[in-house]
């Protein structure tokens, strides 16, 4: 059942209308000028509005107007005319109307018009429901991000002393158990860098924004993950002008790069080959990580940027979402892109972040 406020000042076509509209079990509000009815006219309180335009005083295009712009309410409203022309519908339609019913109205016409306004109003309310789930989704992150730090110095701390402790155990040990004792100290490594990038995702982000010379932070980046067991046989080409200067987050922009350097690296399961390639892009920066892996499957191409997503069974699905987050929050965009051959090449762009100044030089191998 819905709620109908129905406005018109010819009291015989009132109470018609009404009857037909009461008939399908909705409730009916009627009056025969917008004063008798206008309590009812605020945003959420009814579902359909239908009034006649022809009326003194106050006719139908002021109730549209009052209704639509000063009352700010977005519920269909139905016109009723004696008299329809272009000019009047283009009218309508540009104050806000949702439809209009030339007389005689007969009980088809209206039964049709007021079942396209509440499947109108049913897929506004669908979405105003969406959004607020959406929004409160957003400040369950927000205060889960606030307590992001303090969690992430908490869990640290203790790991830090029990990676401490295992390489103290370890250097008096023999060979065979040392070896045993590293690689507890590398799983308790994955496990910090898994809980950081998962703290990480559900920190807000605000970038704080440096002029960088970006070669040097590319150079650091290849030289952290080199040293990574997944990229013990892999090759690196990196190709970026030394004189290249930008202006973003060297902090967040560098665990992108490492994110995605160490994402191919596991992909061709450490013997491979992985090209970085970073140029200037019009105002901006242009990315591209490229290695010749197996590739992604199709399947999996929309899902690889959603959190908790991964193609691999020990992995968290944080990685790719976190580096979309980063690049977003430079107002920039990350995709994956199809490129000859096998492999995957993820590719980001990030506008806007040039220094001036910056020139060309040579590429770094």
């Amino acid at each position: 059942m819905a709620r109908i406020v129905l406005i018109d000042d010819e009291a015989r076509l009132l109470q018609t209308l009404a009857r037909f509209l009461e008939q399908q079990g909705h409730e009916v509000l009627r009056g025969p000028n917008f004063q008798a009815v206008e309590q009812h006219l605020r945003p959420g309180r009814f579902e359909v509005l239908i009034t006649d335009i022809v009326m003194p005083d106050f006719d139908g295009m002021k109730v549209l107007r009052e209704v639509v712009e000063a009352r700010q309410c977005q519920e269909p409203v139905i016109l009723i005319t004696g008299e329809p022309n272009l000019q009047t519908a283009s009218e309508a339609v540009r104050r806000g109307a949702f439809d209009y019913i030339s007389k005689p109205v007969t009980k088809d016409k209206l039964l049709e018009a007021v079942s396209r306004g509440l499947r109108h109003v049913q897929l506004l309310r669908e979405r105003d429901q969406a959004r607020q789930m959406e929004m409160q989704l957003l400040k369950n992150l927000a205060a889960l991000g606030e307590s992001a730090s303090v969690l992430t110095h908490e869990i640290r701390t203790p790991i830090t002393s029990l990676r401490h402790a295992l390489r103290a155990v370890g250097e008096k040990l023999g060979v065979e158990d040392r070896v045993l004792i590293e690689e507890f100290v590398g799983n308790l490594n994955r496990i910090e860098r898994m809980l950081g990038q998962t703290l990480s995702f559900a920190k807000p982000l605000k970038p704080n924004r440096q002029d960088v010379v970006v070669a040097e932070l590319v150079q650091r980046v290849v030289r952290e993950v080199s040293v990574l067991p997944s990229f013990a046989g892999m090759s690196v080409d990196v190709h970026c002008d030394a004189g290249l200067r930008a202006h973003f987050d060297p902090q967040l922009v560098g665990e992108v790069l490492t994110n995605l350097l160490r994402n191919a690296a596991e992909a061709c399961g450490g013997k491979g080959h992985v090209e970085l390639r970073v140029e200037r892009a019009g105002d901006g920066l242009a990315v591209d990580v490229a290695d010749d892996g197996p590739g992604v499957p199709p399947n999996l191409r929309e899902e690889i940027f959603k959190p908790f997503r991964s193609s691999k069974d020990y992995g968290t699905g944080i990685g790719l979402a976190f580096c979309r987050k980063v690049v977003e929050s430079h107002g920039g965009a990350i995709e994956l892109v199809s490129r000859p051959g096998d492999g995957a090449c993820f590719h980001v762009s990030l506008p806007q972040s040039l220094t001036q100044g910056a020139r060309p030089s040579r590429a770094i191998q």
